[in-house]
């Protein structure tokens, strides 16, 4: 014991702020992410007070443009982005821009603006639920006073709009410190140091420096949870409070005009089609580099990889089973964990809570760390527990990151049940299992649905893990699309990158149509058997209009056992 606590050492801590690059990897960490935070804060929020105060046309059209922004990996945004400005790119072949004019690109201000066009999605749906509660009435007490437009929004409106803001901006600078698909994208072309890219560089050394793959993630852990804390402080420093007894919701008087709506959707070009525009003329040329024109145009790439057998066929299957698989089992999971965190007391249901929770805040590089410290020991071979370098390693890391959303979407919808209807199937004897199969499962249903979908669209396109951790010789889809990047075959990875997305898509759209089926068949069989159960209770003498509360609540058990 003594021996093991002898060689605890603060070693590597001390190695990475002394190496040049791990330090400056850190130091623009720090800068890239509150660059970021600011400059998606200032978009986020411009764009979405132009929404919500619908001085905008097709308001439904640019949430969705919003969503698709906010859903797509970040590592295509960053891939396209390298295709469009990269020397000999797109936007150089198009419009004869001589080379080396968008090198500014490939700098620090660079980055950061394609990065806050990447994430502002998540500060325009904080400062969007902000405004649904500021109401129009502190607005017309200033008018009243004299005040215009630019003193309300600076005096009043942003200030009061402060903590939407800020919690918005918390989770930018920490998703941005801790992404990756940037990181691997542009950290080849621009050579800036990043500090997730200095993770992945420790872990891909031969052999591995798992003392600085662990002093890196700690840093990078700290640096997150430093920023969470100052979002506590911040906010209990004072009174943001805007939601009163009655609020009355704002009402705009203003006209949706050309303008405003040409700025959004031009804002929306730039944040979604600009990049998935470089990926989808790539993905039809035979090479990238003879420029765009008919004879450099083919379809080889999506035949090749539709190909029975080759090695994207495989990599796509693997993905889809790993990804199918995961999301059923974190779904049920999800179920489980969270019926017994909403409804469970103790201070073991809260440690669950906090375990469940826990990865929420681990980047997804720093997880697949964990899993080859966790699963690469020496001491678990004579067990044969050394799963690293299986796919069951990949199969229980995707588990892991998926749990906890998952489980956060069906404490949702288990809120929303009333105990009582629980309660009166335990009365009539039904088993925790009958309780779970014929009242809770089928009541959040439509939860698991949704979560079955989320979990299988992000783990098609998830990078991390899948880099860290695939076997050998094995790559699943987003590491195939990755490799043909990095081996400046992008032709063929735009090819898979798009055939992802559509099948994304396809799935999608076959899912809301089975769930719309099946909706409509268990609303005429519900109603059907509700009807012959009611005629049943008349016959025996049962008052509809007049039953007790006790028999009510049964007879709502039997319509959802039904």
């Amino acid at each position: 014991m003594e021996q093991g606590f002898a060689n605890i050492s603060l070693q590597s801590f001390a190695t990475i702020f002394r190496d040049d690059y791990t330090y400056k990897s850190i130091l623009d960490a720090l800068l890239f992410g509150g660059a970021t935070a600011v400059i998606s804060s200032i978009l986020g929020t411009f764009l979405a007070v132009l929404v919500y105060r619908n001085q905008v046309h097709g308001v439904k059209l640019i949430a969705l443009l919003i969503w698709l922004v906010f859903f797509t990996p970040s590592y295509l945004i960053a891939e396209g982005w390298v295709l469009m400005m990269q020397r000999k790119g797109i936007l150089s072949e198009i419009f004869g821009i001589p080379l080396g004019g968008f090198d500014w690109f490939f700098t620090p201000a660079g980055l950061i603006l394609a990065m806050s066009f990447r994430i502002f999605p998540v500060i325009f749906f904080s400062v969007l639920t902000g405004l649904r509660g500021l109401g129009p009435d502190y607005e017309e007490a200033a008018r009243t006073v004299g005040a215009n437009s630019l003193s309300i929004w600076m005096k009043i409106n942003i200030p009061l709009l402060f903590p939407s803001i800020l919690a918005g901006a918390t989770i930018t600078f920490a998703e941005s410190v801790s992404d990756f698909g940037f990181a691997s994208a542009f950290v080849p072309n621009s050579h800036i140091p990043l500090l997730t890219y200095s993770i992945y560089k420790a872990l891909s050394l031969s052999p591995v420096d798992f003392s600085q793959v662990g002093a890196l993630s700690i840093v990078l852990i700290a640096i997150i949870a430093l920023a969470m804390w100052g979002q506590k402080w911040i906010l209990g420093k004072g009174s943001y409070s805007t939601v009163k007894n009655q609020i009355r919701p704002y009402r705009s008087t203003r006209k949706k005009t050309i303008a405003t709506s040409l700025v959004a959707y031009v804002f929306l070009f730039i944040a979604l089609a600009m990049p998935l525009s470089g990926i989808l003329i790539s993905s039809f040329m035979k090479n990238s580099a003879r420029g765009i024109h008919l004879a450099n145009l083919t379809l080889h790439n999506y035949a090749e990889a539709l190909k029975f057998g080759s090695a994207s066929y495989q990599a796509l299957l693997r993905s889809l089973l790993l990804g199918l698989g995961t999301a059923i089992v974190a779904s049920l999971l999800a179920i489980g964990l969270a019926f017994v965190i909403q409804r469970g007391q103790g201070f073991s249901t809260k440690v669950l809570y906090v375990l469940t929770m826990s990865t929420l805040a681990i980047p997804g590089i720093v997880l697949a760390a964990g899993y080859v410290f966790s699963w690469n020991a020496p001491y678990l071979v004579p067990f044969h527990l050394n799963l690293y370098g299986t796919m069951f390693c990949v199969f229980l890391a995707y588990i892991a990151g998926s749990l906890p959303n998952a489980i956060r979407l069906q404490i949702a919808a288990i809120t929303q049940i009333s105990p009582s209807l629980l309660s009166a199937g335990q009365v009539s004897g039904a088993g925790l299992f009958t309780l779970f199969r014929k009242i809770l499962f089928p009541l959040v249903s439509g939860t698991v649905s949704a979560t079955l979908y989320l979990i299988f669209s992000h783990l098609i396109f998830e990078l991390p893990v899948s880099e860290l951790l695939y076997p050998p010789g094995r790559p699943v889809f987003p590491v195939q699309i990755i490799h043909f990047y990095n081996d400046l075959q992008v032709e063929k990875g735009a090819a898979l990158t798009i055939l992802g997305v559509v099948l994304v898509l396809l799935i999608y759209g076959a899912g809301q149509q089975l769930a719309l089926v099946y909706k409509n068949v268990k609303r005429s069989y519900s109603d059907r058997m509700m009807r012959e159960l009611l005629n049943k209770r008349i016959n025996r003498g049962y008052a509809t209009d007049s039953l007790s509360g006790s028999a009510a609540i049964h007879l709502d058990v039997e319509r959802q056992v039904l």
